[in-house]
């Protein structure tokens, strides 16, 4: 059996400026004192945080909280955060396909107890990612840009994934609220990147998708394309 597929079966769980300012501001308390988002239930449970960070983005910043139970919270710093002054936040519940990868990963990865032997790169140019770790015997993180390790690579990708669900889910409800026109086309490439089984945690935005289908007040176009990306099977 592929190492990927042992490991999901397994049950072991032991900007523009102003922007750019909130941003970098965000991203040096992170990288300083990870993890800085946590989950509703993180202070009774063990919880993995992963953050990114990269100034020509969109998100420049986004940080993602899972604990042992499945609990998540995101929270991202899109370039609309310029004219709201508020970060994007979702709490939601992961599958419990991503709650095994995740804690499964971290214990092979000594729950981040070894800092990658990799240089750092500046988040103007590449992406800075943290992975923390912690639960009452430790508090441990790695940061890199990127690494040579299968096993960060991974982990890496399955946040990535989520994160991108998430902003498809922040664009659409935008759009649905404040620039129908621009509503069609968002759902399209999301079913574009369903397609290419990109997406991760679709669930969470299912609500999203679900009171635009819904919508009698939409053209039929974005209804009946929102309508379809609800039978998608869930990854």
């Amino acid at each position: 059996m592929p190492r990927r597929e042992q490991r999901e079966s397994s049950t072991n769980d032991s900007f523009r400026l102003g922007p750019f300012v909130f941003a970098f501001v965000v991203c040096s308390a992170v990288l300083s004192q990870n993890p800085q988002i946590h989950t509703r239930s993180g202070s009774r449970f063990p919880t993995v945080v992963f953050t990114s960070v990269l100034w020509s983005a969109d998100p420049s910043y986004y940080s993602i909280a899972i604990d042992a139970s499945g609990t998540a919270t995101y929270a991202s710093a899109p370039d609309s955060i310029g004219k709201s002054g508020v970060p994007y936040t979702i709490e939601f519940q992961v599958s419990d396909r991503t709650r095994r990868i995740t804690f499964n990963v971290a214990r092979q990865l000594g729950y981040f107890g070894q800092q990658p032997q990799a240089p750092l790169n500046s988040a103007q140019n590449s992406s800075v990612r943290t992975l923390a770790y912690h639960d009452s015997n430790f508090h441990n993180q790695i940061t890199y840009s990127s690494s040579s390790d299968s096993e960060i690579q991974e982990l890496t990708t399955v946040f990535e994934e989520i994160s991108a669900t998430l902003e498809f889910g922040r664009r659409l409800a935008h759009f649905h609220q404040h620039d129908i026109n621009r509503l069609e086309g968002e759902l399209d490439r999301l079913q574009t990147h369903a397609d290419g089984r990109s997406m991760r945690e679709f669930q969470a935005i299912g609500p999203i998708i679900r009171s635009i289908a819904s919508d009698q007040a939409l053209p039929g176009g974005p209804r009946r394309k929102a309508d379809a990306l609800l039978n998608l099977p869930v990854r």
